[in-house]
């Protein structure tokens, strides 16, 4: 993906939380408890080649982190999402790499800094 755009954007983060800093705080915190489950099942759907389970939790993610200002995981799931809605199976473990280096670069950011 090699993108430009942030792993986290606090000011995204408040704008989609409407300017509630408690609930942008709070719906970061809940996806940090559940980057280890997506990175486990991601990892488990991709090894497995299961791509319909793999759909299903890349678009969970995508959901989740379209909420929580973090741009660069949120394009990554999409991009993932899209070519598995388009049936371009081969070819995309470069996108789940880029998912997992996302995942991975935010549970290195705990907290949401506001």
């Amino acid at each position: 993906m090699n993108s430009p755009l942030r792993t986290i954007d606090a000011a995204l983060a408040l704008e989609r939380a409407g300017g509630n800093r408690e609930l942008a705080c709070e719906l970061y915190q809940m996806l940090q408890k559940e980057l280890p489950d997506y990175l486990t099942a991601i990892t488990q759907h991709h090894d497995s080649g299961n791509f319909a389970a793999l759909l299903e939790v890349v678009h969970k993610l995508h959901g989740s982190a379209t909420y929580c200002g973090v741009p660069a995981l949120r394009e990554a799931a999409a991009t993932l999402e899209r070519r598995l809605k388009q049936g371009a199976e081969d070819g995309y473990s470069r996108d789940v790499d880029d998912i997992v280096r996302e995942i991975r670069h935010l549970q290195q950011t705990p907290k949401l800094t506001l």
